[in-house]
């Protein structure tokens, strides 16, 4: 009897969970912010918002979440397996975040702010795979009703938003939150149904799907770090697919890759810093602002806020490193940055076999971190991140041999 009890308050949880994220995707669309040359335009906040909701609403929710998601883990910690090593990490982490704050007199919600978003989607990740072992939850299913509520959601920003707005052109209207998180959502769900397709031998309407919609979100948002992490997945997937592709990428490593160093050789005159978009510039001042760090200070950073700094090329504000890593450096230090290189490397090795598709997907996540904000600093795109993994993890670490 009891039993049962304890059963059911823990699928009440798991549901009330998987009912906020789907909540936090609808309602993500009142975060869209407008930019300069969108003034004249009706944020939807003001255009859309029927009920009068706070803009935040969907970040907000992320207080009620969190709780509830490590309630369930705690309650169901003995079928985490392996993955209670990423639990465990983020305590220490945490920790490390409040010896920050007490060091630079920073609060402590400011102070555990980067650690919040890298892990509560990490925490719902858990929650499914204890879910999947403890009654067999249907990861395949929740992977695929995720992708049609975000491509139902997609297709009514297309219809009914304005166009977006990035690197000084108009492109086509979002609705997660904003240009990168909706780019990732997209890329990730694309990811889902490739992977779908693969397993299930459909190779020739995999590549279709995957040039398509490689090409749709090029010309549709061109947010090119999402795009990166969509095409290493590509390439991946062309690689285990036929041997013409298999020879195709390795003659495009060993000849295209030299070839492309010559010409930045050659092509000395070329803009780098207004390529990376100001990235090369904000690095630089970053390595200026990391000169100064005082022993402290290189172990526990600088605290919350102390990446901010004002450069040149972004003129109009304060900014910050446009890396994730150089963010976690400054802030929180040399210690917090190697626990996530730790937390990275355990969730790369947590299969126990070499799975390519797998390992991509952990690069991706990773690749993202290192050039930009990236997956980790966007809980809504790390939730979708974190459904396609976890149904990819079940999936490889259930089959009798790895795909190499």
């Amino acid at each position: 009897m009891k039993a049962n009890l304890n059963i059911n308050i823990d699928n009440f949880f798991f549901r009330v969970i998987l009912f906020l994220i789907f909540v936090k995707l609808i309602f993500s669309y009142l975060l869209i912010e407008l930019s300069y040359f969108q003034r004249h335009l009706i944020p939807n906040v003001e255009k859309y918002n029927f009920l009068a909701i706070p803009a935040n609403f969907s970040t907000q929710i992320e207080f009620v979440l969190l709780p509830l998601l490590i309630i369930f883990i705690l309650r169901n910690f003995k079928y985490s397996g392996k993955l209670s090593i990423i639990f465990n990490l983020s305590l220490v982490m945490y920790g490390i975040n409040i010896a920050t704050g007490i060091l630079n007199g920073i609060s402590l919600l400011n102070s555990i702010n980067h650690s919040l978003k890298l892990f509560t989607p990490v925490y719902f990740f858990l929650a499914l795979y204890i879910q999947h072992q403890k009654i067999r939850f249907d990861l395949k299913n929740n992977m695929i009703n995720f992708i049609k509520v975000c491509f139902v959601l997609a297709l009514i920003g297309l219809i009914l938003f304005d166009s977006s707005f990035n690197r000084g052109a108009f492109y086509l209207p979002i609705y997660f939150s904003g240009s990168h998180t909706h780019s990732y959502i997209l890329v990730f769900c694309f990811i889902g149904l490739g992977y779908l397709l693969y397993r299930r031998s459909y190779r020739q309407w995999m590549i279709i799907l995957l040039f398509s919609s490689f090409a749709f979100l090029l010309f549709g948002y061109n947010i090119r770090t999402a795009l990166l992490c969509y095409l290493i997945f590509i390439l991946v997937m062309l690689y285990l697919s036929h041997d013409l592709f298999k020879l195709v990428i390795i003659k495009g490593i060993v000849f295209l890759f030299p070839v492309f160093l010559l010409l930045i050789f050659l092509k000395s005159n070329l803009d780098f810093d207004q390529i990376s978009s100001g990235r090369l510039s904000m690095y630089a001042a970053k390595f200026d602002q990391l000169k100064d760090n005082n022993l402290r200070e290189w172990l526990f950073g600088r605290g919350f806020g102390s990446d901010l700094i004002l450069i040149d090329v972004w003129w109009w504000g304060q900014k910050g490193a446009h890396s994730d890593l150089i963010t976690y450096l400054i802030e929180n230090g040399s210690i917090y940055l190697m626990f996530f290189f730790i937390t990275i490397l355990t969730l790369l090795i947590l299969p126990g076999k070499l799975n390519v598709i797998y390992c991509s997907l952990i690069i991706g996540y990773f690749l993202s971190a290192t050039i930009s904000n990236g997956i980790t600093s966007r809980p809504l795109a790390a939730y979708m991140f974190f459904v396609l993994l976890a149904y990819v993890y079940a999936d490889i670490t259930n089959d009798t041999k790895s795909i190499l």
